[in-house]
C-alpha cells in the first residue's frame, strides 16, 4: 500500500507558498494539494493527480473543505 505524505511545493518547484504541497510516494512527486482562490464556497482545498503514469480522468481531481479530506481523496483514487 502507498504511504502517501506532503512536503511543500517550494522544495521541489520554483513556486509555491503557503497552503500549497506536493504529494509525495516514497520521494516521487505524484500531485498537489493546495488553497484554491476560485474553489467552490466551503471547499477552499483543491487536489490533483499529476504522475504522468496515471490514465488522465476528470477524476483525478477535485475539491474538499479540509487539506486533511483533500489527502483522503486524493489517495481513494490514487489507489482505484
Amino acid at each position: 500500500m502507498s504511504d502517501l505524505r506532503l512536503a511543500p511545493t517550494n522544495r521541489y518547484f520554483v513556486f509555491g507558498g503557503t497552503d500549497d504541497y506536493v504529494v509525495l510516494d516514497s520521494e516521487r512527486v505524484i500531485g498537489r494539494i493546495l488553497i484554491q482562490p476560485q474553489a467552490p464556497e466551503g471547499q477552499p482545498w483543491f487536489w490533483t493527480i499529476t504522475a504522468a503514469d496515471k490514465t488522465p480522468s476528470v477524476y483525478n481531481k477535485g475539491y474538499a473543505a479540509t487539506r486533511e479530506q483533500a489527502m483522503a481523496d486524493f489517495k481513494a483514487r490514487w489507489l482505484s
